[in-house]
């Protein structure tokens, strides 16, 4: 139910934008060097928690460039269920020390985890679509690899601090006020927002 107000209200504010597909960090022009932060141009919440959420978000233009450069466009593997439950054992234990239940732990992270990979599911169709718009050079995942560790202990941190708001029945109403400030602060387009609202919808526990 709480997913699902989330949801609904998102679907509805998103329903008002354009659905264009852009990448929201990734220029093909850019050289690689000026794309190894992908969050320095994103936009911001209000919320230190969706805050979190969208520059955890935001490194996802930056691994599909470089899968996309990689592989010269031909299937880039998305998918990686080695590395994904090395996230969830290693977010499991730090968890833990921090007295979170496991189990609304790898919920957590397999919002962000799933929310990561619509936003490069949708590039690499833009991209087979539009070829004028894929990337010419690989942006380095070792700026961004960093971005990610840090940011996963931050959301524990916060889950760890706001656990019984997170916990507590008006949890996706309370999240949708910083994931609306995105949707109206510009700088998003409809797929970021839609993965924004997965990666939020996965928090309440």
């Amino acid at each position: 139910m709480r997913t699902s107000v989330l949801m609904m209200a998102a679907a509805a504010a998103i329903g008002v934008m354009s659905v264009e597909v852009v990448p929201m960090t990734i220029d093909p022009t850019v050289p690689a060097a000026h794309a190894q932060a992908p969050v320095d141009a994103a936009p911001t919440s209000s919320d230190p928690l969706i805050e979190l959420l969208l520059q955890r978000l935001n490194t996802a233009d930056a691994v599909v460039a470089a899968k996309w450069v990689g592989s010269h466009g031909q299937n880039p593997v998305i998918d990686d269920p080695e590395r994904e439950q090395v996230v969830y054992d290693s977010m499991s234990r730090a968890g833990a020390a921090l007295g979170l239940p496991e189990s609304w732990v790898r919920q957590v992270f397999a919002g962000q985890i799933e929310a990561n990979k619509m936003v490069q599911r949708g590039l690499l169709a833009r991209w087979r679509l539009d070829p004028a718009s894929v990337p010419r050079t690989s942006p380095d995942l070792t700026a961004v690899r960093p971005i990610i560790d840090r940011v996963n202990g931050q959301i524990l941190q916060q889950l760890a601090q706001r656990r019984a708001e997170l916990r507590g029945p008006n949890c996706a109403e309370r999240l949708s006020a910083g994931v609306f400030g995105v949707f109206t602060g510009g700088g998003s387009d409809a797929l970021h927002q839609t993965a924004l609202v997965r990666a939020a919808a996965a928090i309440c526990g």
